[in-house]
């Protein structure tokens, strides 16, 4: 999936609405459709919830870890924070 669809998908959501299980999981369900993915419920309640523990710690070092991991380069890492910030 496109970085910028993801963010675009993220900053829809407003953030009172981080914590809410629903509206998180509505922000999935459609970042999984952009991407041609279908997620089970057990995959969306696990996605939520990581979700909602990172926007309670917004720190960026809680997130990059995670994202590293899942093979993204710092360079895109960079990237995405500079696109987050621009509104």
């Amino acid at each position: 999936m496109d970085v910028n669809t993801i963010i675009k998908i993220v900053k829809e959501i407003p953030k009172n609405k981080w914590t809410d299980e629903a509206a998180v999981k509505k922000a999935l369900k459609k970042a999984g459709k952009a991407s041609g993915k279908n997620f089970s419920e057990a995959e969306l309640t696990r996605y939520a919830q990581q979700f909602k523990q990172l926007a309670k710690n917004p720190s960026p070092f809680t997130l990059i870890p995670m994202l590293l991991k899942s093979g993204i380069s710092m360079s895109q890492i960079n990237d995405i924070q500079k696109k987050m910030r621009s509104k």
